[in-house]
C-alpha cells in the first residue's frame, strides 16, 4: 500500500506544482472574492443527485446477485468514494464492496465484480460523451500554455480511452459468455501458485464471475440510462458553477469539462485526486477561455464542493453502520 501511496503522492505534487506555476495565487484569491456564492447550493445538490443515480444503478448491477434495497446501496457507495478520499489506488471500490458484502450478506467478490463492471460502463458513458462534445461543441484550436490540452490530444484521449474499456468489457463478458473456457485459463495460469493458495483464488473468480450476470435484457438499458444520466448530472454540476464566475458557458462545456476530469482521474494520484483533479479542471476551463485566476478558482471550489460532501455523507454511513477505520480499510475481519 505505502508503494502505491507513494507513486500518488509523487504524480500528485507533480500534478499540483503545475498546478500553483501556472496559477498566481493572488489572480486565484481575487476570483474566490468575485465568486458568487449562491451557485454552491445547486452545485452540490447537482453532486449528490450523481450519487443517488449512481446507487440506483447500482441495483440492477446488483440483481444477479442479490435483490438489495436503494438505502444499504447508497450507503456503501458514499462509504466507498469515502475510501477513496483517504486511501490510495482508488481502494475505496474494494471498501464499498466489502461494507455491501458485510451489510447484505452477500458475496464480496460477486460485489466487486458489479464495482468493475460498473466502472467499464463509466469509462463507455464518459467517451460516449466525449464523441458528442467531438462533434456538437466548436473546440477552441490550439494548445494552453504548459499541457498537453488540445481537441487532438482529446481525439487520442478517446481512442486510448476506446482500446482499454473496450478490451476490458471483452475480457468481462468472456466469463459471463464462456465461463468454463475462462476458469480453464485461470486455472492453468494459477497453477504456479500452491494448491491451496490456487483453489481459493479460484473459488474468488467464480463469485467474482456470478456478479458480471444481468438478470434480464431490460437492466441492460437501466443500466445504460443511468450510466448516461449519472454522467450528465455530473456534467451539469461542472456547468453550474461558471456563471458563480461570471462564464457565460453552456451545458456543452460542463459535459467536456467533467470527460477530462473523468480521463485525467484514471491516472494514479494521492488520496481525494489532490493535484491531478485542480489541474485537469484549470486546465480545461483555459481552453475554454477563462482566465488563469478564474480557472484555477473554480477548481479548487469544485474540488472542495466534492471532497466536503463526499466525507460528511460518507463518515455519516459509516457511524451509522458502527464501522470504523478497520472497515474503511477492508481488514475488519
Amino acid at each position: 500500500m505505502w508503494k502505491q501511496y507513494l507513486i500518488g503522492i509523487v504524480i500528485s505534487v507533480a500534478a499540483g506544482w503545475l498546478f500553483l506555476r501556472a496559477v498566481p495565487l493572488d489572480q486565484m484569491g481575487q476570483a474566490l472574492k468575485a465568486m458568487e456564492p449562491i451557485y454552491l447550493l445547486p452545485n452540490l445538490l447537482l453532486y449528490i443527485l450523481s450519487y443517488v443515480i449512481r446507487a440506483w444503478r447500482w441495483h440492477f448491477l446488483m440483481r444477479p446477485v442479490a435483490r438489495v434495497r436503494f438505502k444499504p446501496l447508497f450507503a456503501a457507495l458514499m462509504i466507498g468514494f469515502l475510501g477513496n478520499n483517504l486511501l490510495p489506488a482508488h481502494l475505496g471500490e474494494l471498501v464499498r464492496a466489502y461494507v455491501l458484502g458485510r451489510s447484505e450478506n452477500v458475496s464480496k467478490s460477486a460485489t466487486f465484480a458489479t464495482v468493475v463492471l460498473e466502472r467499464v460502463y463509466d469509462g463507455l458513458t464518459v467517451l460516449f460523451l466525449l464523441l458528442v462534445v467531438l462533434i456538437f461543441m466548436d473546440l477552441p484550436q490550439g494548445a494552453v500554455e504548459g499541457t498537453v490540452l488540445t481537441a487532438g490530444a482529446l481525439r487520442l484521449a478517446g481512442w486510448a480511452g476506446l482500446a482499454l474499456f473496450g478490451g476490458l468489457m471483452l475480457f468481462l463478458q468472456l466469463f459471463r459468455w464462456q465461463r468454463g473456457f475462462a476458469m480453464k485459463v485461470c486455472r492453468f495460469c494459477l497453477k504456479p501458485l500452491p494448491e491451496g493458495l490456487a483453489g481459493k483464488a479460484l473459488g474468488m473468480l467464480d463469485a467474482f464471475a456470478d456478479g458480471l450476470a444481468l438478470a434480464r435484457p431490460l437492466d441492460l438499458l437501466w443500466i445504460g440510462l443511468t450510466s448516461l444520466g449519472v454522467w450528465v448530472a455530473l456534467g451539469a454540476w461542472a456547468w453550474c458553477m461558471f456563471p458563480a464566475f461570471g462564464l457565460d458557458l453552456g451545458l456543452m462545456a460542463g459535459l467536456l469539462m467533467e470527460v477530462v476530469m473523468a480521463l485525467a482521474l484514471l491516472i494514479p494520484s494521492a488520496p481525494a485526486f489532490v493535484g491531478t483533479f485542480h489541474l485537469a479542471a484549470a486546465a480545461t476551463l483555459s481552453f475554454m477561455g477563462a482566465s488563469v485566476g478564474v480557472a484555477g478558482s473554480y477548481a479548487m471550489v469544485l474540488w472542495v464542493v466534492h471532497f466536503v460532501s463526499t466525507n460528511i455523507l460518507g463518515l455519516y454511513f459509516l457511524w451509522r453502520q458502527g464501522l470504523g477505520w478497520k472497515a474503511l480499510t477492508g481488514r475488519a475481519d
